[in-house]
């Protein structure tokens, strides 16, 4: 789908006036922060956005962002990596460690850090 300026323009109310704050996730037994743009940094950000001739080239992304993008999503599937642990038979708080340890691995691997246990048998 392709957004025009003033579809993006229109949005800036519904995004900004929606949620902010935190909320208790109640399967995670603890608080989640919720935060949104204001309606000047999202005005800013179109306009910069919208500058210029559209191109509609191909965009390809290097290693490094590529590597950002799989972190974020990872991130963003926090709630469900952990409750699948759980399902697994973890302890909440176990399925929250294996959650992280499945992080620290990404970024291990993203940042071509040798494991800890690698690094002591040599």
């Amino acid at each position: 789908m392709k957004v025009t300026k003033d579809t993006a323009e229109q949005f800036i109310s519904r995004i900004v006036d929606s949620v902010a704050g935190s909320k208790l996730d109640e399967d995670l037994e603890e608080f989640t922060t919720i935060s949104t743009m204001t309606a000047a940094e999202l005005a800013v950000e179109i306009e910069h956005l919208f500058q210029g001739e559209y191109e509609d080239s191909p965009f390809e992304m290097d290693n490094t962002n590529l590597a950002i993008l799989e972190l974020m999503t990872y991130e963003s599937r926090r709630k469900e990596i952990i409750l699948e642990h759980k399902k697994s038979g973890l302890s909440l708080e176990d399925s929250k460690e294996a959650y992280e340890e499945g992080k620290r691995l990404l970024v291990r691997e993203t940042l071509d850090i040798p494991d800890q246990s690698d690094s002591e048998e040599e």
